[in-house]
């Protein structure tokens, strides 16, 4: 065989394999942009569930996605898509989709950590108020501090629906105390050991008779 015929089908062997190494790659690539687009996808949808659920519940009064940064996911979710159509899907793609779930999914946790103090932390005092003067002072208590755990945990759906279920527990607690400013000023100093005998004016000690509470408040030096 000729020195130049045996170049020739070195280098076209040459190329063959390099052409079967590039389309592996290309294949292992696009395998790698599909697989980290279903988990951008199921993170973005986690995000865009809780900020559903906080508005529908009433933590925050207005929706947590303003349209313009709704019409950009939609145009990034837009381009991914048309990649995946038409075969063409690359990490590129994928990063910049990702980046911009993360984004929203700071922002909405940014909000959360806000408007769950301010969701929770009037029921809550309500109820570490009078949580001693409950049939089930524990209970009371241990809902005091899962409000509390809540209130300074992690953002998830899960964490959404308890706290929503917590408050409304707290509520229902309370409401039969009805607290008005006077009994409610009475039961906070009550609370951090401030009370006084001159605190028991008459309309604390009638509510205290109504609520049938004078047995469960001691007087101490």
């Amino acid at each position: 065989m000729l020195l130049t015929e045996t170049i020739k089908s070195t280098t076209s062997a040459i190329q063959k394999r390099r052409t079967v190494q590039e389309n592996k790659k290309s294949t292992e690539d696009y395998s790698k942009a599909l697989r980290q687009l279903a988990q951008a996808n199921d993170t973005l949808k986690t995000t865009l569930d809780c900020a559903v659920m906080m508005k529908s519940a009433g933590i925050v009064e207005h929706p947590l996605m303003m349209r313009p940064v709704r019409d950009e996911l939609v145009e990034y979710a837009g381009n991914c898509g048309k990649g995946i159509y038409e075969g063409k899907l690359t990490l590129d793609m994928v990063i910049a989709f990702k980046a911009k779930g993360d984004a929203v999914a700071e922002q909405i946790k940014i909000v959360w950590k806000d408007a769950v103090t301010k969701y929770a932390e009037g029921t809550k005092g309500y109820l570490s108020m009078i949580g001693g003067l409950t049939d089930n002072p524990k209970q009371a208590k241990e809902l005091a501090d899962s409000i509390s755990k809540t209130v300074n945990g992690a953002l998830s759906v899960t964490s959404i629906k308890k706290l929503v279920a917590d408050v409304d527990e707290a509520k229902r607690i309370t409401h039969g105390f009805s607290l008005n400013p006077e009994i409610e000023a009475f039961l906070q100093k009550v609370s951090s050991q401030q009370a006084t005998i001159v605190d028991l004016t008459p309309n604390v000690l009638t509510w205290l008779k109504e609520k049938k509470l004078t047995s469960k408040l001691k007087v101490r030096f």
